[in-house]
């Protein structure tokens, strides 16, 4: 990361996004073209497990439900859990912190999707989170990473987009790993072991 990005915690990523939601930030929201890029990347669940890795206000783990998996959503921040929980009561919401926590404590050993919107930037230790998700991804399973991504053309980095070190990290070593573009430098990549 550059030094004129704004810094990120190596660790406690709790306090920081904790403190985000409480003075009432909010992020995109789902839109049309993400989630008919979704659906066509993914199908139908047909009860398969889901894992929404930083939830937020759950929105996509709601709609991971609405396509027939058995999501589960999790996020660090006890105020976005609370938000998505009152907003999407159904869903199974949980406090988890991807970075920290047992992935022993998730509900399944393996998830037939695993999901990143707007998260994977965040991630203090970048290959660290990527060894947890390849070990939470059942074979044949879709890692699907939506991310803004850094496009020198459009000018100075902006503090939430990827560096192209970051892109190249995270698209590596995976059988097969689709980019799906949403706009100038919004990206949607479906990943496959």
């Amino acid at each position: 990361m550059s030094g004129a990005r704004t810094p990120y915690p190596a660790r406690d990523g709790t306090s920081y996004w904790e403190a985000a939601w409480q003075q009432g930030r909010r992020y995109r929201p789902l839109d049309t073209a993400e989630t008919e890029a979704l659906r066509g990347h993914l199908g139908t669940g047909r009860g398969r497990p889901a894992l929404d890795i930083g939830c937020g206000e759950g929105a996509l783990t709601a709609l991971l439900d609405r396509l027939g998996y058995r999501a589960v959503g999790i996020d660090c921040a006890p105020t976005a859990v609370t938000d998505a929980r009152a907003r999407h009561p159904a869903a199974d919401i949980r406090l988890f912190d991807f970075d920290a926590d047992d992935a022993a404590r998730l509900p399944h050993p393996a998830f037939a999707v695993i999901t990143c919107r707007l998260v994977y930037r965040w991630a203090a230790d970048k290959p660290a989170f990527l060894s947890g998700v390849r070990r939470l991804l059942a074979p044949g399973g879709v890692f699907w990473v939506v991310t803004s991504v850094h496009d020198p053309a459009q000018g100075p980095a902006r503090s939430w987009d990827a560096e192209a070190s970051d892109v190249e990290l995270l698209t590596s070593g995976w059988s097969k790993a689709q980019v799906h573009a949403l706009g100038p430098s919004l990206r949607c990549y479906a990943l496959r072991p």
